[in-house]
């Protein structure tokens, strides 16, 4: 039996999920919610499902078992609130919210409710990633260097905007951010830097941050050096991670996270290739999860997502006081 899935968002990040489920088969559209009605019709003509601009009436109305929340950081909230009112289990896109205050009342929602609710943290089911959690949970990093560097957002104005996207840390390195967490435990306190605007020209309403570094104290002892940056036209880095332990170094690189492990002494390395079909992967857990009523195989749930977004905060709110922020 089909699997009924409603969507609220159905921009970029939705059209992926779209086609992953379509590849993994067992599933029906069933409701689609969007502000802009021509996107919705052009998502519809290729996917089904009714459409809708309010959340709560599409879940009502196609009383799907599952949503995929594909919205913009500024706009959680509502979405996830009618979700556990409907009794839905749902699956909310990165970042989970622009601020702890929405982040708290939609988890306290779930506690009470026990609706099952992941995350789209889609690189903790890279193998890669896994094979690097098992070595570094036996050879912890004390030293960890990422980012995500690369040139100017052009495709969302709102990204531009940090009271609607949070920001590149908070909106895009989030992924690195909870790499961190997953594979090196909790931080503790942050401290943040941003490069002043003036480096990102001929750009109106730019109120995000052009640059940023993040130094990050975790709970293991451990320091990590975290990167944004948003203002080369001549590209950048792109997304990368870097571990050392005593006994390992490991590199990560590129959207797919693919992954070089030198051992110590370097006679012995391991190369990774991450996959291309990620979504798929991490879907296909959530939907088995949705069929079998438990969470096995999800590898992050709400709850988890919302530490991920503490780190963000406290380093927004280090850029904004200039000032070191304990991971609340």
């Amino acid at each position: 039996m089909s699997v009924k899935v409603a969507f609220i968002g159905v921009g970029g990040i939705a059209g992926q999920h779209l086609s992953s489920l379509r590849t993994i088969g067992g599933t029906e559209i069933v409701g689609l919610c969007g502000v802009d009605k021509k996107r919705l019709a052009k998502r519809q003509a290729e996917f089904g499902g009714e459409t809708f601009t309010d959340p709560a009436a599409m879940l009502k109305a196609t009383r799907p078992d599952t949503a995929f929340i594909c919205l913009p950081p500024f706009a959680h909230g509502a979405a996830e609130l009618a979700c556990l009112r409907y009794r839905v289990p749902f699956m909310v896109e990165k970042p989970v919210a622009i601020d702890m205050k929405t982040a708290k009342k939609i988890l306290s929602g779930v506690k009470r409710t026990g609706v099952m609710a992941a995350a789209g943290y889609m690189s903790r089911y890279r193998a890669g990633i896994q094979r690097a959690r098992e070595l570094l949970s036996r050879d912890p990093a004390g030293l960890i260097c990422g980012g995500w560097v690369g040139g100017f957002p052009g495709k969302h104005p709102w990204l531009f905007q940090k009271e609607k996207s949070g920001g590149q840390l908070l909106e895009q390195t989030t992924h690195i951010v909870d790499l961190l967490r997953y594979l090196c435990g909790e931080a503790e306190s942050v401290s943040c830097y941003a490069a002043d605007r003036s480096f990102v020209r001929g750009a109106r309403g730019f109120t995000a941050d052009c640059a940023s570094a993040a130094a990050i104290k975790m709970k293991s002892g451990a320091v990590a050096n975290i990167t944004s940056a948003w203002l080369s036209k001549a590209g950048g880095t792109g997304v990368y991670l870097t571990l050392f332990s005593r006994d390992h170094m490991i590199e990560f690189s590129g959207w797919n996270n693919d992954v070089r492990i030198t051992h110590a002494g370097g006679q012995h390395v391991e190369q990774i290739k991450g996959e291309t079909n990620i979504f798929e992967i991490e879907d296909a857990a959530w939907i088995k999860a949705v069929k079998n009523g438990k969470p096995t195989g999800v590898l992050s749930d709400y709850a988890d997502a919302v530490k991920s977004l503490a780190i963000s905060l406290a380093a927004n709110e280090s850029m904004a006081t200039g000032k070191p922020v304990k991971v609340r």
